[in-house]
């Protein structure tokens, strides 16, 4: 049974704002993942930067969201970390859902406010690297 949110937690516009956008970034990776095995399976055209993109964030997302939970699991042992910039170059290079996803379970890198700042630039590039992609029809071209 999910815990019941208090009544500030519906008020608070971030908290739906979260929720869609973790419902997108999963959305987004299983749409990325579907892509790409129809285009390996299908030899579906698929323009050659759009599949390195699509390929690049499910690897990367993969990645950086266990290297999320592993961080956590290190920061609660007092252990050797990993470094802040590691986690942003994963982010950068395709891996922003993944980081984000990784970030709301483990509950991990969310209160940092430089760490956030730079998370969601990254983010703001990638979706706009999307909504390029979109208007250039690389959507049109790839479910042909």
């Amino acid at each position: 049974m999910a815990r019941q949110r208090t009544w500030m937690e519906w008020l608070n516009p971030l908290t739906r704002l979260h929720r869609w956008f973790t419902f997108g970034s999963i959305v987004w990776l299983i749409l990325s993942t579907l892509l790409l095995m129809q285009a390996f399976r299908e030899r579906t055209q698929l323009s050659g930067l759009f599949a390195i993109y699509l390929l690049l964030t499910v690897v990367c997302s993969v990645i950086v969201f266990v290297m999320y939970g592993v961080d956590k699991r290190r920061a609660i042992k007092s252990k050797p970390r990993i470094s802040e910039q590691t986690l942003h170059l994963f982010a950068l290079t395709g891996g922003w859902a993944g980081a984000y996803l990784g970030s709301r379970l483990f509950r991990h890198k969310s209160i940092k406010a430089s760490f956030r700042f730079v998370f969601w630039a990254t983010v703001a590039v990638h979706l706009m690297v999307i909504a390029y992609g979109i208007w250039c029809g690389w959507w049109w071209i790839a479910i042909k």
